[in-house]
């Protein structure tokens, strides 16, 4: 099943009843980078009163890694509903962090809940999705003057060349979308390249 990712962050801010809530929104691929953009979030806001955070990881209707903190606010209040949110618009890859100034009102469970899934919505209308493609990565050898002819293939089928490696011959990384390996592969072995293995 086919499901969105943000292409890049953004954030945003709203309010309710004078506490403000700024939400970062942006792509994730494990729980080290978002941990790491956490403590990004915190340095820059070092005074606030929560740092709420709801991550998604993988495809949002079978997610590899799911999580919702709720940073020191009444459980279930925050991260909860966060995370509520993202997985039913059916983002994946993603991570929310909902950053909270208190105003000096208190908004109990209810209010708390409807202001952080609000934060997030805020975000989720501004932020660049594009729909989620699986790649393969895979190793190609060839001889130094297959090399240019290689980059070329791998560009035709809309993949990437990593870091080559020189020796008595190039070996190549190449990523690429699944769906183009199969058409990759049949001219990669009919023009005598050598596929080393799947990664």
């Amino acid at each position: 099943m086919s499901y969105q990712i943000p292409s890049s962050p953004v954030v945003s801010e709203t309010e309710e009843k004078k506490s403000r809530f700024i939400c970062w929104l942006g792509p994730v691929e494990n729980k080290a980078a978002f941990q790491q953009q956490l403590e990004t979030v915190r340095a820059q806001y070092p005074d606030a009163s929560h740092h709420c955070t709801a991550l998604v990881i993988g495809n949002p209707s079978n997610p590899e890694v799911m999580q919702a903190d709720d940073d020191g606010e009444p459980g279930g209040s925050a991260g909860r509903p966060m995370l509520e949110l993202l997985l039913k618009q059916g983002v994946g890859n993603v991570g929310a962090i909902v950053t909270r100034y208190f105003g000096g009102t208190k908004l109990g469970v209810g209010g708390l809940m409807r202001a952080y899934r609000g934060a997030v919505g805020a975000a989720l209308q501004d932020i660049p999705l594009q729909p989620f493609v699986p790649l393969m990565h895979v190793l190609v050898r060839c001889d130094f003057a297959q090399e240019a002819r290689l980059r070329f293939l791998v560009g035709r089928h809309l993949g990437n060349c990593g870091q080559v490696e020189y020796a008595s011959n190039v070996t190549v990384p190449v990523s690429l979308p699944e769906d183009q390996w199969s058409q990759l592969q049949a001219q990669l072995l009919a023009e005598n390249f050598q596929v080393l293995d799947d990664q």
